[in-house]
């Protein structure tokens, strides 16, 4: 709770007094930056294949943030509804 002044806790008739929100707690796992792989330079298949690997594994980790980041905001939701 946020009053106007710090000498007092009572609230005045002409200053409102507004409640801090409360963040939840972040992971540090969602505030990682995932490096995006380098592009192709060949196109032979094996070349193709190790790079659809490679790729893959960044976009799992892309998803697993962004699932991260929704079940965060969720728990502030549900916190405040």
């Amino acid at each position: 709770m946020l009053t106007a002044c710090n000498s007092t806790t009572a609230p005045s008739a002409t200053i409102k007094t507004v409640t801090v929100a409360e963040i939840p707690p972040v992971s540090s796992e969602l505030l990682l930056t995932h490096e995006r792989p380098e592009r192709l330079s060949g196109g032979s298949p094996e070349q193709l294949l190790n790079h659809a690997v490679v790729y893959g594994a960044y976009c799992q980790k892309l998803e697993a943030q962004v699932s991260g980041w929704q079940a965060w905001y969720e728990k502030g939701r549900l916190k405040h509804d």
